[in-house]
């Protein structure tokens, strides 16, 4: 008769992992609809609905991986527990949601590598550390990056458009065209085609390369193309508004504009990717 195959996971490691699971859903709970709210309401963090499911996706390639490693349960992990206790303590009195948020991807780190041993922790820190695109940048980084990007888009777009001359005066954030003013405010700076390329980069870089010389190349090559793909965005917008009308500048255009765009910064994305697959070595 055949031998019956032994669970991977023993009667107590399951009942742990359930009472852990129940905790964490009734710690977090609050902290997912916060969450569910940002991306369902905010632009700039749309792509949050995507985060989870890609990281599942990430541990399930490497399953076999994954079902060939002994669980050697690991004390290290209590280091990273009492990391998420100070944090999420401190977001929780301190009513700062940003620390609770973060707290939670410690906690599931932590809890994998004191249940299952720091070779898994390993294998899905990756899928692990990804989480950390589905929560909102905190609203003073936010401000911090948002501000000089909108500078750095509308002077380059300017810059660009004298280039072309098309006559066009810079005011701050304000472009002056002709026929149209244009002000590149929050939604226009940039930050959302940053967070969504550089989140790709990362993404591509560690589905397609072995190396992290080649991923970290990679993750530095993608910065400039987001930054660009918004400056030919608002580049672009100009154009539509000074040759053909001020309408064109608006509404379902202006959302075309940075589909394309998008587009645009995802394929030469694509071509750096091959490029440093030929320029920098394997190791």
């Amino acid at each position: 008769s055949a031998i019956p195959s032994q669970p991977v996971l023993s009667k107590k490691a399951l009942a742990a992992i359930a009472v852990l699971t129940g905790v964490f859903a009734l710690l977090y709970a609050s902290t997912f609809k916060d969450l569910y709210l940002a991306w369902s309401t905010e632009e700039d963090y749309s792509h949050g609905f995507l985060i989870i499911p890609v990281s599942l996706y990430l541990v399930w390639r490497i399953r076999n991986e994954l079902i060939h490693q002994p669980l050697q349960p690991s004390n290290w992990g209590f280091v990273f527990l009492v990391i998420w206790a100070a944090m999420y303590f401190l977001g929780y009195v301190g009513d700062i949601s940003t620390f609770v948020s973060y707290s939670m991807i410690v906690l599931i780190f932590g809890m994998v590598v004191t249940i299952a041993g720091r070779k898994i922790a390993q294998l899905v820190l990756f899928p692990i550390f990804f989480l950390f695109f589905m929560i909102p940048i905190p609203s003073e980084i936010y401000t911090m990056l948002t501000n000089p990007l909108k500078l750095i888009a509308t002077s380059a777009s300017v810059w660009l458009l004298h280039l072309m001359k098309v006559p066009v005066y810079q005011e701050g954030n304000l472009m002056h065209l002709p026929n149209y003013s244009m002000e590149v405010v929050v939604a226009c700076s940039g930050i959302r085609s940053l967070i969504s390329v550089v989140a790709l980069a990362l993404l591509m870089g560690y589905v397609t390369f072995r190396s992290n010389i080649r991923r970290s190349a990679l993750f530095i090559f993608s910065l400039p193309i987001s930054i660009f793909g918004n400056i030919l965005r608002i580049t672009v917008t100009g154009l539509l508004a000074y040759y053909v009308s001020s309408e064109m500048a608006e509404g379902y255009s202006h959302t075309l504009a940075g589909l394309v765009t998008f587009a645009i910064s995802f394929i030469v994305l694509f071509l750096g990717a091959y490029l440093i697959q030929w320029i920098v070595p394997e190791k």
